[in-house]
C-alpha cells in the first residue's frame, strides 16, 4: 500500500514537470529564438536592442557597448562616400569594386550617399565602371570567340583524315609528325575531335611512342581513357585471331569453307587479321574454292589495307591471288578427269590410278614472294581423283591394283590434304 503511494507521487512529480518543461519552451525559449533571428536579420532592431542591452549593469551591458549605434555606422558609412568621392575616378571604382565584392548591400548604400553628396562625380565613376565591365565582357566574348574557332578548325582537320581511307590517314599523320610540319600537340587535339573508334583505328598503326605523346595531348581525360581502352580491347582481340588462325591451320580447306569462307562469322577486319596469321597456302586453297567473288574482292583489299599498315608495303595479295589460280586450274583439272574417270571400269581406273602414282615425270614447282612452293606431282593427281570418287568405286579401284601399290595409295588417302 505504502508503494503504491510512493509510485503515485513520483508521478505527480513528473507530470508536474512536464508542463513546467512546456510552459519554459512556449514562453521563454522561442520567444528567444525569433528574437535571434529578427536581431541577425534586421538592422533596425539590432541597434534598439544594442541601445537598451547596452544600459544592463555587468559584462553583459560592456558587451552591447562595443557595438556602434546606428548613428554612429551611418557616420562611418558617410566618411567613406566622401573618401570614394574625393579620389580620382579610376581609384574610386576599383575601391567599389572590392567592395561590391565582399557586401553588395553595403555598395548599394554607399552610392546612395555618393549621389547624395556628389551627383556628378557618381555619375562619372559608375559611367566608368560600366564600360570597364562593357570592355571586359567584349574580351571575354573574344577570346571565346578565338576558342570556338580553333575547336572549328580542329573538327575540320579531324574530318579531313576521318573522310580519307585508314591507309593514307596513317600515311599522312605519319609523315606530318615525322617531318614536324604538325606539331604533337596540335596533332593530339586534332585526333581528339575524331570518333573515338576512328581515333583508335588510327592510333593503333602509329609507333606506340608516338600514340602516347598524343594521347598525352587530349584535353579530355574521358575521351583518353575511352580511346585507350578501345586500344586495349583491340589489341586483346587481335591476340584471339591469330590463336584461332594457328588452329584453323590444321584444318582441311573444306572444312574451314564455313568459318572463313564467307563474312557470317567473322568481320572483314577480323578475316584479314586471321588469314594474314594463316599458312599463305593454306589460305590460297580456302580462298580458290570459294565462289563469292565480291567476298574474295573485299577480303583481298582488306588484307591489302591491313599489310600496307602493318608493314608498309604489300606482297601477300600478290601470293594469293597466284596461289588461288593454280589451285582453281588444279581442282579444274581434277573434275575433268573425274567426269572421265567414272565412265570407266574399275580395271581402267586402276590402271590410270598406278601409271600416274608411279610416274616418274618432273613434279610442276611454284615458288612465291615469301618463299612458300606449292607442288604437283601425277601422283597428287591420282590421289586427289580418288578422294573425289564414290566410296564404292575406290574400293574397287584398289582392290584391282597389287597389294604394295594399293597399300601406299590407302595410306595416302587418309594424309590430310
Amino acid at each position: 500500500m505504502a508503494e503504491s503511494k510512493e509510485i503515485e507521487r513520483e508521478k505527480k512529480g513528473l507530470g508536474i514537470g512536464k508542463m513546467i518543461s512546456i510552459i519554459i519552451a512556449v514562453f521563454i525559449t522561442i520567444p528567444l529564438a525569433i528574437m535571434s533571428i529578427v536581431y541577425f536579420t534586421n538592422d533596425n532592431f539590432k541597434f534598439v536592442a544594442n541601445k537598451y542591452l547596452s544600459q544592463v549593469a555587468g559584462p553583459v551591458g560592456k558587451y552591447f557597448e562595443s557595438f556602434p549605434t546606428k548613428e554612429e555606422k551611418e557616420a562611418k558609412k558617410r566618411t567613406v562616400a566622401k573618401y570614394l568621392i574625393g579620389l580620382d575616378i579610376e581609384s574610386a571604382s576599383d575601391k567599389l569594386t572590392i567592395i561590391k565584392n565582399e557586401d553588395e548591400k553595403l555598395y548599394s548604400e554607399l552610392i546612395k550617399i555618393c549621389t547624395q553628396l556628389n551627383p556628378n562625380q557618381t555619375k562619372k565613376i559608375l559611367e566608368y565602371r560600366r564600360e570597364g565591365a562593357i570592355q571586359k565582357d567584349v574580351l571575354t566574348s573574344i577570346i571565346d570567340q578565338i576558342k570556338e574557332d580553333q575547336i572549328k578548325e580542329l573538327q575540320g582537320k579531324a574530318k579531313y583524315y576521318e573522310d580519307m581511307s585508314l591507309v593514307n590517314g596513317v600515311k599522312e599523320i605519319n609523315t606530318s609528325l615525322m617531318n614536324e610540319t604538325v606539331l604533337y600537340s596540335t596533332m593530339g587535339l586534332t585526333i581528339e575531335q575524331m570518333k573515338e573508334t576512328n581515333a583508335a583505328n588510327i592510333l593503333k598503326y602509329l609507333d606506340i611512342e608516338e600514340t602516347n605523346k598524343l594521347l598525352a595531348n587530349y584535353q579530355s581525360d574521358e575521351k583518353r581513357k575511352k580511346v585507350t581502352k578501345l586500344l586495349s580491347q583491340m589489341n586483346e582481340r587481335e591476340v584471339e585471331l591469330i590463336n584461332i588462325a594457328n588452329i584453323y591451320n590444321g584444318e582441311k580447306a573444306e572444312k574451314l569453307l564455313e568459318d572463313i569462307g564467307n563474312d557470317q562469322k567473322y568481320k572483314m577486319d577480323e578475316l584479314s587479321t586471321i588469314y594474314r596469321n594463316m599458312n599463305m597456302l593454306k589460305v590460297a586453297k580456302v580462298l580458290a574454292k570459294t565462289e563469292d567473288k565480291n567476298f574474295i574482292y573485299n577480303l583481298l583489299e582488306q588484307i591489302k589495307n591491313d599489310e600496307i599498315l602493318a608493314k608498309n608495303q604489300d606482297l601477300l595479295t600478290e601470293d594469293l591471288m597466284n596461289a588461288m589460280k593454280i589451285y582453281r586450274e588444279y581442282d579444274q583439272e581434277i573434275d575433268e578427269l573425274v567426269k572421265v574417270y567414272t565412265k570407266m571400269d574399275s580395271k581402267q581406273i586402276g590402271d590410270m590410278i598406278t601409271k600416274l602414282f608411279k610416274s616418274r615425270k618432273e613434279p610442276e614447282r611454284y615458288t612465291f614472294n615469301n618463299g612458300d612452293q606449292i607442288t604437283i606431282t601425277d601422283g597428287d593427281i591420282a590421289i586427289d581423283v580418288l578422294r573425289k570418287l564414290k566410296e564404292k568405286t575406290v574400293a574397287e579401284v584398289l582392290a584391282s591394283l597389287d597389294n604394295d601399290t594399293a597399300a601406299d595409295i590407302s595410306k595416302k588417302l587418309t594424309l590430310p590434304y
